[in-house]
């Protein structure tokens, strides 16, 4: 198996309660982070929980088109006026 680093920004909360966890079961925060996400990926896998079942409102990003400088030159001169 190859491993991986995964940073993610999670309540401060919740780390501490993961830490707990993993301090009772002897193990650091990357053992149990692992553990309790395959648990949590079994346990969707069991109920048959689908992408289709999260996304449930079918909404996508629109695409848009990013500012020509002329609209730049404006947004600046508004901004400069509001100093």
């Amino acid at each position: 198996m190859t491993t991986a680093v995964l940073n993610v920004k999670i309540d401060e909360a919740l780390k501490e309660k993961l830490r707990h966890y993993a301090e009772v079961n002897n193990e650091n925060l990357s053992v149990t982070t692992e553990k309790l996400l395959q648990m949590a990926f079994s346990v969707a896998d069991e109920a048959g929980v689908t992408g289709e079942d999260i996304d449930n409102q079918h909404t996508e990003e629109e695409s848009v088109a990013p500012f020509t400088p002329k609209e730049i030159k404006a947004l600046r001169k508004i901004l400069k006026k509001k100093r």
